[in-house]
C-alpha cells in the first residue's frame, strides 16, 4: 500500500464511512481492486487517520453531505466547509471539483462536457496524465453568445490526456426543428451520437433564464420564439441546456430546438457531475437536484445551507 499517500487513504475512508459508498463502487470510482480497497481501510486505522472520525485530509460537512445525498438520492454529494473569502470558497472548489473528476476519469472511457468557465477553469486544473484510450465528447453545440474560443473544452480535456476528443460544431439552439433534424443526419452527428450511448461520466455546472438573456443578440433573435410556449417566469434554472422549474420538471418543449446530447441519454450516464460555487444559483441548483438528472454533487457549505433555508421556506 505504499503508493497510496495519506490524503488518498483518507478519501479512502471517506467515502466509505461517510458518505457511505460501498467497496464496489469506490473500487470503480479509484480504479483500485476490491481487495486492496479493503486493505487502504485497513492501514487508515492502522495510521490513525480513522479513529471514531476521520482525522485527517478534508475540510468537509459530513452532515451536510449525508443530508443532500438522502435528500436528493445521490450517489456522491461533496460540501466543502466554507473558508475565509468568496475568492478562496472559488478557488477550493475548483481544486476539489478537479481532482474528483480526475479520480473517476480513470476508470472511464469517455467523457463527456459542456461549455463554460467553471468547466474551463477546472480543466485547467486537470493534472497531466497519460489516457490514450480516453474520448472526450461535447454534448452540447456551441452558445451563439458565448465567446470564441480557439479550442472547445473537450479539446483542452483531451490535451492534459493525451487522448482523443470530438467537438460539436453547431449552435446550441436552433428556431428551425428541421434544420436540427438535418444535421443529425450528418456523419460527425452519428459519430458523435454513438458516443452519447456509451458516456461513462459526464460533468457541467447549471445556468440561470437571466444570464441566458444576457446577450441582447440572443434576446432579441431567440427568446421570443424558443420560450413561446414557456412561462419564462416559472424557469428556475438551465443544465445541459434544457430549462426546468423549481419542482425539477423540464420544459419539454424546447427538446426540439436543442442541439446535442438528449435528457434520455443524459439519464443514462452513471457518473453525472455538477459543480456550482455561485451562491445565487440557490434556486437554479434546487431545482435541478429535485429533476434527477445529478447523481454527484460538489458545493460549499454557504450554498448547501441556502439550499435549506429554500426548503425550508417552502413549508
Amino acid at each position: 500500500m505504499a503508493q497510496l499517500t495519506d490524503e488518498d487513504l483518507a478519501n479512502i475512508a471517506h467515502d466509505f464511512y461517510l458518505s457511505k459508498l460501498n467497496i464496489g463502487d469506490i473500487s470503480k470510482k479509484y480504479h483500485i481492486s476490491r481487495y486492496l480497497i479493503t486493505k487502504a481501510l485497513e492501514n487508515a486505522e492502522k495510521r490513525k487517520i480513522v479513529k471514531i472520525t476521520i482525522s485527517k485530509g478534508l475540510q468537509r460537512r459530513e452532515d451536510l453531505e449525508r443530508y443532500f445525498q438522502e435528500k436528493f438520492n445521490l450517489k456522491d454529494a461533496i460540501v466543502l466547509n466554507n473558508l475565509e473569502t468568496t475568492n478562496q470558497d472559488n478557488e477550493a472548489i475548483v481544486s476539489y471539483a478537479a481532482k474528483q473528476i480526475q479520480t473517476y476519469i480513470q476508470s472511464s472511457k469517455v467523457i463527456g462536457t459542456t461549455w463554460g468557465t467553471l468547466l474551463r477553469d477546472i480543466i485547467d486544473n486537470f493534472n497531466e496524465v497519460k489516457q490514450p484510450d480516453l474520448t472526450f465528447v461535447q454534448l452540447l453545440g456551441q452558445p451563439i453568445n458565448s465567446d470564441q474560443r480557439k479550442n472547445s473544452l473537450v479539446q483542452l480535456a483531451a490535451k492534459k490526456y493525451g487522448a482523443d476528443s470530438f467537438s460539436l460544431p453547431a449552435p446550441l439552439y436552433v428556431l428551425n426543428s428541421h434544420l436540427l433534424d438535418e444535421i443529425k443526419k450528418e456523419p460527425f452527428y452519428q459519430t458523435l451520437d454513438n458516443y452519447y450511448k456509451n458516456l461513462d461520466l459526464i460533468f457541467s455546472s447549471i445556468g440561470t433564464f437571466d444570464s441566458f438573456i444576457t446577450s441582447n443578440y440572443m434576446r432579441e433573435n431567440y427568446k421570443q420564439s424558443l420560450f413561446k410556449n414557456v412561462n419564462t417566469k416559472e424557469i428556475a434554472g438551465m443544465i445541459y441546456g434544457h430549462p426546468y422549474d423549481i419542482n425539477g420538471n423540464f420544459f419539454d418543449d424546447l427538446n426540439k430546438n436543442i442541439c446535442g446530447i438528449s435528457l434520455e441519454e443524459i439519464q443514462n450516464v452513471p457518473v453525472r457531475f455538477t459543480i456550482v460555487k455561485n451562491r445565487f444559483k440557490t434556486k437554479a441548483l434546487l431545482g435541478a437536484l429535485r429533476s434527477g438528472i445529478i447523481t454527484h454533487l460538489i458545493i460549499n457549505e454557504g450554498i448547501a445551507k441556502r439550499i435549506i433555508s429554500e426548503i425550508n421556506q417552502e413549508f
